[in-house]
């Protein structure tokens, strides 16, 4: 169970890294970089949806790691780069959140570890 939580915080601690901060929209294209603040009244309707999103972002993000390792050139890997986070879009829509949504509740794990707490103790059950 602790080795499972620590895999998860690892994650969600991915989600804020440079390389790969929360999704974000710029023209329609997937992009990574600001967020907008989130909002101030955090429901357990939008942590549920959040951790659904997650755990499919998690899964595409590991497909894809694993295929990225083995790209055989620079042009094939920035193409699954692409692909990667237009599945990552999709996956956070299709849970019923908007990526902005999305956004807005990873940076508010940022500032409020009890939020932190709790979205790892529902994504563990989830993964």
């Amino acid at each position: 169970m602790t080795i499972r939580k620590t895999v998860l915080t690892i994650a969600l601690t991915a989600l804020f890294a440079a390389s790969g901060a929360a999704l974000a929209q710029d023209g329609g294209q997937p992009s990574f970089g600001e967020t907008t603040p989130p909002s101030a009244a955090m429901t357990d309707q939008t942590i549920d949806t959040f951790v659904d999103a997650f755990v499919a972002v998690q899964g595409i993000r590991e497909d894809y790691t694993e295929r990225l390792q083995d790209a055989s050139d620079e042009g094939e890997a920035q193409g699954l780069q692409q692909e990667a986070q237009e599945k990552m879009m999709q996956a956070v829509e299709a849970s019923g959140m908007s990526v902005q949504e999305y956004n807005e509740v990873a940076m508010a794990l940022q500032n409020d570890p009890e939020l932190m707490e709790q979205v790892q103790e529902k994504a563990m059950d989830r993964m």
